[in-house]
């Protein structure tokens, strides 16, 4: 398991996050699941089959999973979910068969343990009665993608080579997805989620991003622990420990807990991208003045040239460019240089 699934898996720990997840995803916002709903479930351990070059034939499908109301519901964070795993469809699929499977072998193994069955009925070699039912799986895998949207499968279907005529007979199989990629507002949580998949959203768009915590300067303004180093992880975001809440000890003294401001960390490095910024086009200017000054001594070497447009110290640019001003050739200068 990888960082980012760790703070995934350990973020819907808590209840309300989990609830929250689930209303948002599946029910619009709709306030279906509520935390106190829910109780503790055991994730599950998948055999995916032995891989080439591979000892491990068994690999940990890590999902957060709780019963609510007689369901058994999984929010998927494999292996990170923030690139598009094509055949995820195909891991969804075993992990719900495995847990009708186990559910199975748990009935069976009851009514074994009982002697319920005379043997060579139906319900003996059944393992259980034709009345009895299983409880639900409701699988939901969350995108955190923030490279692109996903374009994976969404269902079987997707990943068959299927003509029309046959599609009927061959069962279909769909991926409750979550991306954030497809919204526009995010309205529909009241967690922390909100704002991370705003900043995951509107990564690339800094602007929009900008007028969004504007908007929402309160939540943005006093951002929880566990969100902070989720948004670091799967966002990218840095918000360092200057940016504690000013509060009595940094901390919120209702939860006793310490509160962030994102809105001056993202201010913060804004600043930090102009000053780089204003770097870099000194780099470049520094670069251009070199070869420019070369160049009226006569013919520069790729090699040379190269070595000058690849450097990046700005304090060895400009010791170059006295070497280049005060040289009478190019040889005299890539011998100063150290070329």
């Amino acid at each position: 398991m990888g960082i980012s699934d760790e703070y995934q898996f350990d973020y819907l720990d808590d209840n309300v996050r989990f609830a929250d997840q689930v209303n948002g995803a599946l029910f619009h916002g709709r306030q279906v699941v509520a935390p106190d709903e829910l109780e503790e479930a055991d994730a599950q351990a998948v055999y995916l089959g032995k891989e080439a070059g591979s000892r491990e034939n068994f690999k940990t499908v890590v999902d957060k999973a709780r019963m609510w109301k007689g369901r058994l519901i999984h929010i998927l964070a494999v292996e990170n979910q923030t690139y598009v795993d094509y055949h995820m469809i195909l891991r969804n699929m075993l992990v719900e068969s495995l847990s009708y499977h186990k559910q199975w072998k748990q009935k069976k193994m009851f009514h074994d343990r009982e002697r319920h069955f005379d043997r060579g009925t139906d319900a003996f070699l059944s393992g259980m009665t034709k009345d009895e039912k299983f409880v639900p799986v409701i699988m939901l895998v969350v995108y955190y993608g923030t490279e692109h949207p996903w374009d994976g499968a969404r269902c079987l279907h997707d990943l068959l080579e299927l003509d029309d005529e046959m599609k009927e007979y061959v069962t279909n199989y769909k991926l409750n997805l979550y991306d954030c990629h497809e919204h526009d507002t995010f309205d529909e949580y009241h967690t922390g989620l909100r704002q991370l998949f705003e900043v995951v959203r509107y990564a690339d768009d800094k602007e929009k991003l900008k007028r969004v915590m504007e908007e929402n300067r309160n939540a943005y303004s006093s951002i929880d622990h566990d969100t902070k180093e989720l948004l670091e992880v799967v966002a990218k975001v840095k918000v360092p420990e200057r940016c504690v809440v000013g509060t009595e000890g940094g901390k919120d003294m209702e939860h006793n807990e310490k509160k962030y401001d994102v809105c001056k960390a993202w201010a913060d490095w804004r600043l930090e991208g102009v000053e780089e910024g204003k770097i870099e086009g000194k780099i470049e200017e520094r670069q251009m003045m070199i070869l420019e000054q070369l160049e009226d001594y006569g013919e520069v070497s790729e090699e040379i040239r190269n070595k000058v447009v690849q450097e990046r110290n700005i304090d060895v640019l400009k010791k170059w460019n006295k070497f280049a001003v005060k040289a009478e050739t190019v040889e005299e200068f890539a011998l100063q240089a150290g070329f």
